[in-house]
């Protein structure tokens, strides 16, 4: 189960639309208690690319931060889907993935494996 906050939904909705049409990337950062991932902010990741169908950045670039879990990013093609470039760059315990027209009902959460995973977005 994944809690996304509603912040940090919003902020990931203006991000994604903000890079379109290319993909947008931001680090996620929150708890992991109890099989349950809490999301309570984001990151830009210093030095991170983005193109039409691709996003990324060097986790070597980033500060130390046991905050982070994980990452966000866009699918300009609508796509609600890891693909296994996706799945290859597995950062964290959850990936998140918004696709186009970016809105909450686009947001998608999944494992390492690809695998959803419940996603709610609560109030705080």
């Amino acid at each position: 189960m994944v809690v996304l906050a509603r912040q940090a939904a919003d902020g990931v909705i203006t991000y994604a639309k903000s890079c379109h049409p290319n993909e947008g990337i931001l680090i996620l950062q929150g708890k992991h208690k109890d099989n349950i991932t809490f999301i309570t902010g984001l990151v830009i990741p210093p030095f991170s690319t983005h193109g039409p169908f691709y996003s990324g950045f060097s986790g070597y670039e980033l500060p130390f931060d046991l905050s982070y879990i994980g990452t966000v990013h866009s699918h300009p093609s609508g796509s609600m889907r890891p693909s296994l470039e996706d799945l290859h760059n597995y950062f964290g315990v959850v990936s998140l993935i918004i696709s186009h027209p970016y809105d909450y009902p686009t947001i998608s959460a999944f494992d390492r494996n690809g695998s959803s995973l419940d996603l709610e977005i609560s109030a705080e």
